[in-house]
């Protein structure tokens, strides 16, 4: 167990392992990216290789991708869990509801199945995905 300290005496950092709460009159630990979901927000940067994909473990909402790769292009768009949604903001290196060339893409491949990020690419991307149900 961490020693009590004074709250202006802690250390600043950008992650952790675990965030505290309380659950009734416990105390509980809970790791971030579940909190995340808990929330409704979902965010994970990943390098994908030539043809690497990543599985989304969210059905719908709002997703934004961005090609953290030399020139950070974003794109937004609503998707919903049956394979369709809108683009509300395009971009030319990044695509939704289908597999093309040489993109960033976002799909799946029908009602109820989970939505990839795939680069089909020749080379890797870094991508960030920002995910709100």
């Amino acid at each position: 167990m961490a020693e009590d300290i004074k709250e202006n005496e802690m250390t600043t950092v950008n992650s952790v392992d675990y965030v505290r709460g309380l659950k009734g009159k416990n105390s509980v630990l809970i790791i971030p990216s579940d909190l995340a979901a808990i929330s409704g927000l979902y965010r994970i940067n990943k390098i994908l290789g030539p043809g690497e994909q990543f599985t989304l473990p969210l059905g719908g909402g709002l997703i934004m991708i961005q090609n953290q790769s030399k020139t950070h292009e974003k794109a937004l768009a609503l998707i919903s869990s049956r394979g369709t949604g809108d683009v509300i903001v395009s971009e030319n290196t990044i695509n939704f509801f289908s597999e093309v060339e040489d993109k960033i893409c976002v799909y799946n491949s029908g009602a109820g199945t989970a939505y990839v990020v795939k680069n089909t690419h020749t080379y890797e991307r870094n991508i960030l995905i920002t995910f709100i149900i």
